[in-house]
């Protein structure tokens, strides 16, 4: 028993690095160390999840979700249309996200 755990746990560290030299993991890294030397892009991306958030929270509780037409909310949308590393981050964490869905999809149903 003890060696066919050993055998897992060496294929697991396989796996693992693996996903570690995967281009969309670096990919993500590099934007992660980016987004942390950044303050205003922190500051964005923390208000974007606060409004997701929020809007969850409405749709959750069966409330409509409409655009909101105030001047924070375009403000907010100016500033990330000209902030490209909060846009690569959210893209290359969505991207990075899915990968590893897929690997622990793959472990639960290997067919």
């Amino acid at each position: 028993m003890s060696d066919e755990v050993d055998l897992i746990i060496e294929k697991a560290k396989e796996l693992s690095a693996s996903i570690r030299g995967h281009e969309l993991t670096l990919r993500y890294n590099e934007c992660l160390a980016r987004m942390n030397n950044d303050r205003t892009a922190q500051d964005l991306y923390m208000k974007l999840v606060s409004m997701g958030k929020e809007l969850n929270d409405i749709m959750a509780s069966g409330g409509v979700v409409q655009r909101p037409q105030t001047s924070e909310y375009e403000i907010m949308q100016r500033d990330l249309e000209q902030n490209s590393l909060v846009r690569e981050y959210i893209q290359a964490q969505a991207d990075y996200l899915d990968l590893l869905k897929r690997v622990i999809e793959k472990i639960k149903n290997p067919d």
